[in-house]
């Protein structure tokens, strides 16, 4: 007697999930008229002649960076609240 493949199915379902997800995702940025961001380079966009420059992509990644850090504290590794 074989066990049916539980994992395959889960794995299965999971894959789909995701690919519906990203799918919807791609549909809203679409109507929003944004597209994905391939690199760094992306965020720098065009200067405006009255912007005071003080745009560092690097440094708006870092906060970023720090601002999920943030979120994460508190978290365990079940994602339930410590």
């Amino acid at each position: 007697m074989s066990l049916p493949n539980l994992k395959y199915d889960t794995e299965h379902e999971r894959a789909f999930e995701i690919a519906q997800a990203r799918a919807e995702l791609l549909r809203l940025a679409e109507e929003q008229g944004v597209g994905p961001i391939n690199n760094v380079q992306d965020l720098y966009g065009e200067a405006i002649v009255d912007d005071e420059g003080n745009d560092d992509v690097d440094n708006f990644l870092r906060l970023l960076s720090q601002w999920r850090n943030e979120d994460m504290r508190g978290v365990n590794i079940h994602g339930l609240d410590s």
